[in-house]
């Protein structure tokens, strides 16, 4: 029940920083899946973008993928679907672009992996991401252009990580 009531009351602050026009802007962009949003306010929030996972600050490319999402964002304004949150308390949506002539929307988390600045999560059912990004590994856009032995899933990675720090102690 209080898991419930916390959530509810992220959800009201979430909305109650949303733009008059339903449109939101980065604040900053702390890697490759996350960004700090910015409220007419002057509050800010931490999003994850859903379905992606993005190499991670100590990883080959986070760099390349965080700039690149700072590139699609960079003076923009954008629309957030999404009113899940992750365990963090970040909440997991997908930034969406509207082109202001032609109206056209575009994915952000789409143009990650189609750019091959990130990996589909693990557990995402989205199976239209899994096949862009198995286009991006075809045509070795981004990440997928390192050698094999650079590229290591940001999970399996954090896994790595949390097993060789507890085996310092």
């Amino acid at each position: 029940m209080q898991k419930v009531v916390i959530i509810f009351f992220l959800a009201l602050a979430i909305n109650g920083c949303e733009r008059a026009n339903g449109e939101y802007q980065a604040e900053f962009v702390q890697d490759g899946d996350s960004v700090v949003i910015c409220c007419e306010q002057g509050e800010t929030f931490i999003v994850r973008l859903r379905d992606i996972d993005a190499p991670e600050k100590q990883q080959p490319y986070a760099e390349q993928s965080r700039d690149f999402l700072r590139q699609l964002l960079q003076d923009q304004t954008f629309k957030l679907k999404g009113l899940e949150t992750d365990r963090y308390g970040r909440r997991l949506v997908d930034i969406i672009l509207v082109d202001k002539q032609s109206l056209e929307q575009y994915s952000v988390n789409k143009l990650m992996i189609e750019s091959g600045s990130a990996w589909v999560w693990r557990y995402s059912n989205d199976y239209k991401l899994r096949y862009i990004q198995k286009q991006a590994r075809d045509e070795k856009k981004g990440l997928w252009a390192l050698p094999e032995s650079q590229r290591l899933e940001p999970w399996l990675w954090r896994e790595q990580y949390r097993r060789n720090k507890k085996s310092q102690k």
